[in-house]
């Protein structure tokens, strides 16, 4: 894949993830202004909201042909060999800023036959 396909899939998926996480914030907007006056509902709003974010995470990447990887309890990794590129979400650097995702792009320079 050329550079400029590579840069086409990455603002793709840049401005895929930047319209869930605003609405992951809209969201939490939301459960905020429910928590003072209906606690209940908003506790179940917002853990809905999650799993929406979440399953809709799962599906933009998996349609631009990424595949899971799990990384720890503070990050998730998404790689596609297709594109050469990778996508880390919920990324928590050392000095603990917070980032909602970083895309790499690589390149495959060998492959183990024995893995």
């Amino acid at each position: 894949m050329g550079m400029e396909e590579m840069d086409t899939v990455a603002q793709e998926i840049m401005a895929t993830l930047d319209n869930i996480f605003l609405a992951e914030k809209r969201a939490r907007l939301q459960v905020s202004a429910l928590e003072e006056r209906q606690y209940a509902l908003a506790a179940t709003f917002g853990m809905v909201q999650e799993m929406e974010v979440g399953n809709a995470i799962e599906e933009a990447l998996t349609g631009f042909g990424f595949d899971y990887h799990s990384v720890d309890d503070d990050a998730e990794l998404w790689i596609s060999d297709e594109h050469g590129l990778m996508v880390f979400l919920s990324f928590t650097a050392a000095e603990g800023r917070y980032y909602n995702y970083r895309i790499v792009a690589f390149d495959v320079i060998g492959e183990d036959e024995g893995v």
